[in-house]
């Protein structure tokens, strides 16, 4: 069985359990606006969130948040020994806002390098190793120039190290012309999460992304909106009546404060504590969501087709 890299060190897949594939838990999205909702950096109050995650059955959860994001590896790995959780740490870069100067400076390779340093030796002087390459973003409707390099140092970071690739796109099918580059750098793209295929609601993308071979990943799942867990749901009864189930992926993607349930959010623990009951409505069983949660994310961070 392969073995997925944790904050406090490798684990083998068959323990990843029930497993959320985008979440974060301290973060800094200040750029997109100055408010204190866009800032998680407490983390006692991150540990009594995620703990409820834990006290419902949660085993592992992804933290995507990478540089630029305010990333913090050291208390995400305090918060994995507190809670005995399994948490997966993320790296590389999010989206140009994001970006540091320097990297308009860096070769794709330059880049690539200091996301296999990350992998393979630590993120800066942290001593935790990343388990996942991502989230790799596209801020607008296209692939900027700095992020199409960023994105292709993915794909050589991937090439080296055997970690999937989450990508990040919103409100368009951006993820198409981010499946193009990681193709052109000869990803297997079922080693790739196509990340918030709830914020392009269209049946057609979502098809495509499958044919590709890549993963959907519905990761705004929340009861605080109605209309969007309605939108999310109908999206995904059509891939399950589509006979796709095995190309789902589901979480929250908490990253405001008000997503907290300390601030009537909800939390990261919707999924497996109240979601259930909405997806029976659409015809799913325990053993089907027992695939969604469990096996997909293993196979999913592993590219185990078993």
């Amino acid at each position: 069985m392969s073995q997925v890299m944790t904050v406090t060190g490798p684990i083998e897949a068959s323990n990843l359990g029930f497993t959320l594939m985008h979440e974060h838990l301290l973060l800094d999205l200040l750029k997109d606006s100055w408010s204190v909702n866009n800032l998680l950096y407490e983390p006692e109050l991150a540990y009594l969130e995620v703990m409820r995650y834990k006290d419902a059955g949660g085993v592992t959860l992804v933290d995507q948040t990478n540089r630029g994001l305010g990333q913090d590896p050291v208390a995400v790995k305090k918060l994995a020994e507190r809670t005995g959780l399994n948490i997966i740490l993320g790296c590389g870069w999010y989206r140009e806002p994001y970006y540091e100067q320097y990297l308009n400076h860096w070769y794709v390779d330059q880049i690539a390098e200091q996301m296999i340093s990350d992998i393979t030796g630590g993120i800066d002087d942290s001593g935790v190793k990343a388990g996942i390459i991502g989230e790799l973003g596209a801020h607008e409707k296209w692939v900027s120039p700095v992020e199409e390099r960023v994105l292709r140092a993915g794909a050589r970071a991937h090439h080296r190290t055997g970690l999937t690739i989450a990508t990040h796109g919103t409100n368009s099918p951006v993820a198409l012309d981010q499946l193009d580059i990681l193709n052109e750098e000869k990803v297997d793209l079922n080693r790739v999460v196509v990340g918030h295929c709830g914020s392009w609601p269209y049946p057609e993308f979502h098809e495509e992304i499958i044919k590709r071979g890549a993963w959907l990943s519905f990761d705004n799942l929340s009861d605080t909106n109605p209309y969007e867990l309605k939108k999310c749901l109908t999206l995904i009864k059509h891939l399950l009546e589509a006979g796709n189930l095995d190309r789902i992926l589901l979480s929250h993607d908490v990253c405001y404060r008000t997503h907290y349930e300390s601030y009537g959010g909800c939390g990261y623990d919707f999924i497996s504590t109240r979601l259930l009951t909405h997806l029976v409505g659409i015809g799913f069983s325990d053993e089907m969501f027992h695939q969604v949660m469990v096996d997909n994310p293993r196979r999913a961070l592993t590219g185990d087709l078993s």
